[in-house]
């Protein structure tokens, strides 16, 4: 009896690991990539809720057919001490609700990165709730994962031979250890080999709203974290935060600024408008990829909000970055 359950362990083992293979072999493959970026969904602190527009784009999926959905961050509405641990995990049964099931039922992978709301660095029943939600609907993204071990606060995974790494940039500050994680993933064969590296973290580099035009809502380091992209090869920087879509290249890097789908668009630092609320299509094609498309659209109505309605640069206390001239 225990010879049988061992060899149909063993069996079940290896048919995982063919299957993984097979995978892996699939998404190191040149194909075009449609990427949907959505970015804070959160209502107010706490709320088990979100606004009409989040339903409204996730409803748009089966139109727009997305390879990959990627996520800027704060997709519950965490961050504060008097939320208990029940109402922070009524949030995340709410996320998945309302997003992450229509998500995964439509069999499209998720690729995340953790926001201030979901699991700020100083709020550990946030980050260990968030940490708990993550591993267990982990198999449900339908990601295939280069490096999970840190998941899921910072790991690497592959689509249509389109490299990808989240960080953890919940705060201003990044640790030490995940530029050196980072050093390691640039440097994988799969990596190298891949059309593209695309790096996805809460906190932006550079400040382009007035609420966030201060230390501890951008990165600590930005010209240091831009050298190192660069040096790296990482081609472009999702983020999110802002609550204002903006899109900007600066020494060679993409900073995709993503709009906010949630609560509280903010106006463009120099603007007095508010901001749209905004989600991003990207298109990525087999050859010359980093000539990608890129459009952003205002939920609801679906209109695309023009370049050229987009201030030609922004200049935040720390420093100044210049919008992508086409799409």
């Amino acid at each position: 009896m225990k010879i049988k359950v061992v060899c149909l362990l063993v069996l079940f083992l290896s048919s995982f690991t063919f299957l993984e293979q097979k995978s892996w072999q699939a998404e190191t493959k040149d194909k075009p990539l449609k990427i949907l970026l959505i970015s804070d969904l959160n209502a107010a602190y706490g709320s088990l809720t979100y606004s009409e527009d989040v339903p409204a784009v996730i409803g748009e999926i089966g139109r727009i057919k997305p390879d990959i959905i990627l996520c800027g961050g704060d997709m519950v509405a965490g961050q504060k001490a008097s939320l208990t641990e029940q109402n922070i995990k009524e949030m995340w049964l709410s996320f998945k609700t309302t997003v992450f099931n229509p998500i995964t039922n439509a069999k499209v992978p998720f690729g995340f990165t953790l926001g201030n709301h979901d699991a700020s660095p100083n709020f550990l029943k946030d980050r260990n709730i968030a940490a708990e939600f993550w591993k267990r609907e982990k198999q449900a993204t339908n990601l295939t994962f280069v490096d999970a071990e840190n998941y899921p606060f910072y790991f690497s995974y592959i689509k249509n031979n389109v490299f990808f790494m989240s960080w953890d940039a919940a705060g201003a500050k990044i640790k030490p250890e995940l530029f050196e994680w980072m050093k390691v993933q640039t440097n994988l064969e799969v990596a190298k080999k891949a059309r593209m590296r695309i790096l996805l973290g809460h906190l932006p580099l550079y400040a382009i709203v007035a609420a966030k035009n201060k230390p501890g809502e951008v990165n600590s380091s930005p010209d240091s974290a831009l050298a190192f992209f660069k040096n790296h090869q990482i081609d472009m920087y999702i983020s999110g935060h802002q609550h204002a879509y903006y899109p900007a290249e600066k020494n060679g890097v993409q900073l995709l600024n993503s709009g906010c789908i949630g609560d509280g668009p903010r106006p463009i630092l120099g603007h007095s408008d508010l901001a749209k609320k905004a989600y991003t299509v990207i298109d990525i094609p087999v050859k010359k990829p980093m000539r990608f498309t890129q459009k952003s659209f205002i939920p609801l109505s679906n209109e695309e909000i023009k370049l050229n309605s987009l201030p030609d640069s922004v200049v935040g206390f720390n420093g100044v970055i210049r919008r992508k001239m086409t799409n």
